[in-house]
């Protein structure tokens, strides 16, 4: 009966052991590749808002100095320049890191149990 637990325990700790590398491989890179298009998405929503409060300002500025006309043809030069979506926020930001305390866990205590397991020698 415990060499049936100890293979179990062996088993289930091969399977969380096996999951724990899929998480390190796998999991981690599309990760990585999730918080690099954040960064690059964050990144250009931040630059494209500045560079339409720069369109502003200079309109604005060239209405207080009363060249209505030349703010006017700026505004309309710069118009494709005005940001959309940036208060969407990137699908790529929402991505869990992967978690390894679960599989570490059970193949710890897998590892253990059936190592236990093996060593006991049933009473005659």
């Amino acid at each position: 009966m415990t060499k049936a637990a100890a293979i179990l325990a062996l088993v289930v700790t091969l399977l969380a052991a096996g999951c724990l590398v899929y998480e390190a491989t796998v999991i981690r890179d599309g990760y990585r590749s999730s918080v690099s298009a954040c960064m690059s998405c964050t990144t250009a929503k931040e630059a494209a808002t500045a560079n339409w409060e720069y369109v502003q300002s200079q309109v604005q500025l060239l209405k207080a100095q009363g060249k209505n006309r030349e703010a006017e043809k700026f505004a309309q030069d710069h118009a494709g320049d005005r940001p959309v979506n940036t208060d969407v926020p990137c699908s790529d930001c929402n991505t869990p890191a992967p978690d390894y305390t679960a599989a570490g866990a059970v193949t710890i205590v897998g590892l253990i149990a059936s190592v236990a397991l093996f060593g006991v020698k049933p009473k005659k």
